[in-house]
């Protein structure tokens, strides 16, 4: 199970459990990286989890971004292949390639695309060559509670508000943000809001901010050895992950006083600080770190976070006054060189070949990433297999196609339609329009037909909704959003599948979601007064997902009903309670803040010897 599912499983547990265990399962610690620290990496195998390096135009075409800064601190650029001397192994390449890119995070003319709209709209912008992705890693488990948050609080607040340019992507998170739940954005106020809500956790244990902190207070073991292994694994899980969105320079700020002790030895810590250097050096991350506590005689800064800074391109601050000094983040990464060459080493060797990189101008300093891992033909074969494996079967990826987040098109509600038998047996749609405005609730109309024309409905949603009778088979919907005038402003079509509930031994209706947003809109759920149906896919934290749905065929009421949450991939994360309600219909009541933001399916399964049926429900959760 990913780092992601664990979280999410973790979290809908420890608020749907009828009858908790005595103690929470305990949680594993993460692994530790086997390496010495102070050499260059010369073992012939990858640390677990470490990202194979990306060949561009070839399988021998190696990549490399590198900065060049003089001795005022500003990036040259004006360099051209002959300016650098690239050493693989100590052996010197040839440059081929040679490409300035000039990332200020200025807005173009046309800025409408600035504002994030979603996380695919983030991924997008991010592997773009001159979009700066940056990341504040805050290690709450690490920080003081008092002058060192408060300290890193104020120079983070002047970092994110006065540093960036428009265009730069900035995620701020901790140890316990799943890498698949980071959010960038472009949002300078929000993000100087968030910092302010940030704290210093050092040594401070309760209460428990999740599933996993409740799970480490019954462990046997050091608590703060658990802590650090946190920390340690969430940082490898946000290289990795930035790794994958963009192939050229990221960036991590990681605010921190110190790792901690991963392992019985301090072995075992310099064993991970190599792995993980050799990760980001892998996914092209340079790490920047900050030590909060500031200049003091009887303090002494960490050199694990030091040599984690100095051996990925970046920098370790530690001084009274940070504020200015982390302005040379941005500074560094507004412009820097796309260097290839052809490696004279065979790329899949399975081994790890150190690259060097120096300009012949003087008086400059060059950064860039020490290496790199050549995957073996075996791993390559490994890592397509598990690809596959890990690709969403298709009935979930068409699913998870019903998920919309598209809050820039001019459509401001969502249309779900759904079928169920009706008194005589012949299919009974509804349709149900969720209006984003409540001002286009009385402005939508439907029409609904077959394939040979036949009009089953057509005409506006009274109350949001309508049913009518239509015949199994594919159902033509069409959307008309109606202005003040009664004239079409928008229109869309769409179709659903009715099935023959008839012909059937057995059938599962259409699930029918309902949103409670406050306690008054569950009551009135719960009593049976729950109006329309709720037709978006998005939910917020706060919100209680109710579905509905009845079985049907002359093997219903013998049939074992089953609901499993699934994730995007389908793997299962946990079975979900399941109830009868007074009117008869199966109930599903999850609150939606036990889970972790992401997209999921619902598989609701009857099955009854061999008799089998199941139908999904996708929702997303923001």
């Amino acid at each position: 199970m990913t780092r992601t599912a664990a979280f999410a499983a973790l979290g809908l547990l420890a608020v749907l459990a009828q009858n908790p265990p005595a103690q929470p399962p305990p949680v594993p610690p993460p692994p530790v990286q086997q390496q010495p620290p102070a050499q260059q990496p010369p073992g012939d195998q990858p640390p677990p989890g470490q990202r194979p390096p990306v060949f561009r135009g070839g399988t021998a075409n190696v990549r490399v971004d590198v900065t060049v800064i003089d001795k005022k601190g500003n990036p040259v650029t004006d360099l051209t292949k002959d300016d650098f001397d690239v050493r693989e192994d100590g052996v010197p390449q040839l440059v081929d390639t040679l490409k300035m890119v000039s990332a200020t995070g200025q807005a173009p003319d046309d800025d409408t695309s600035l504002p994030i709209r979603s996380p695919e709209h983030a991924a997008v912008e991010a592997a773009r060559d001159d979009i700066r992705v940056f990341v504040i890693f805050w290690d709450e488990y690490h920080i003081g509670q008092m002058l060192p948050a408060i300290r890193a609080r104020e120079a983070l607040t002047d970092f994110v508000q006065s540093a960036f340019g428009p265009t730069d992507l900035v995620a701020l998170m901790d140890q316990l943000t799943p890498a698949d739940a980071i959010r960038f954005t472009r949002d300078r106020r929000d993000l100087a809001d968030t910092v302010h809500q940030l704290k210093g956790r050092q040594g401070i244990y309760v209460p428990a901010r999740s599933a996993v902190e409740e799970a480490q207070l019954y462990r046997g073991r050091d608590i703060e050895m658990l802590r650090a292994q946190v920390t340690a694994s969430a940082l490898e899980s946000t290289i990795a992950f930035l790794g994958t969105i963009k192939e050229g320079r990221k960036t991590i700020l990681f605010v921190s006083q110190t790792i901690g002790r991963l392992g019985p030895t301090m072995t075992d810590t310099v064993h991970w600080l190599d792995g993980v250097i050799r990760l980001a050096n892998a996914n092209n991350t340079t790490i920047y770190s900050l030590d909060p506590r500031g200049l003091d005689l009887n303090i002494r800064t960490s050199d694990i976070l030091q040599s984690l800074a100095e051996n990925t391109g970046g920098k370790q601050f530690s001084n009274n006054a940070p504020a200015q000094s982390l302005r040379a983040i941005v500074k560094e990464s507004s412009a820097f060189y796309l260097l290839g060459y052809r490696s004279e080493k065979n790329p899949a060797d399975g081994k790890f070949h150190k690259i060097a990189v120096h300009v012949k101008r003087p008086g400059v300093d060059v950064k860039a990433r020490t290496g790199y891992y050549a995957p073996s033909a075996v791993e390559m074969d490994t890592a397509r297999q598990k690809a596959a494996e890990a690709e969403a079967p298709p009935e979930i990826t068409k699913a998870l196609s019903a998920i919309v987040d598209a809050p820039h098109v001019t459509v401001s509600g969502d249309l779900w339609a759904g079928a169920a038998p009706g008194a005589d047996g012949r299919p009974r749609v509804t349709v149900a329009w969720t209006p984003r405005d409540s001002a286009d609730a009385a402005g939508v109309s439907v029409r609904a037909s077959a394939d040979t024309g036949k009009v089953f409905f057509d005409g506006p949603l009274d109350a949001g909704q309508a049913s009518f009778d239509a015949d199994p088979g594919t159902l033509h919907l069409r959307r008309n959003l109606l202005d003040r005038s009664g004239a079409i402003a928008d229109r869309q079509d769409s179709t659903i599948d009715v099935p023959d509930f008839a012909r059937s031994p057995l059938s599962i209706a259409t699930p029918i979601l309902y949103r409670a947003r406050t306690p008054i809109e569950l009551r009135s759920i719960q009593s049976g007064n729950a109006g329309p149906p709720f037709a978006g896919r998005l939910f917020e934290r706060t919100d209680r997902l109710i579905v509905r749905f009845d079985v049907f065929g002359a093997a219903a009421a013998d049939a074992t009903v089953t609901v499993t949450l699934l994730n995007k991939t389908g793997a299962k994360l946990a079975a979900l309670p399941l109830k009868k309600t007074a009117a008869g219909p199966y109930e599903i009541d999850l609150p939606i803040g036990s889970i972790a933001r992401g997209d999921y399916v619902l598989e609701i399964g009857a099955s009854h010897g061999a008799d089998q049926t199941k139908t999904l429900v996708s929702f997303r959760v923001n």
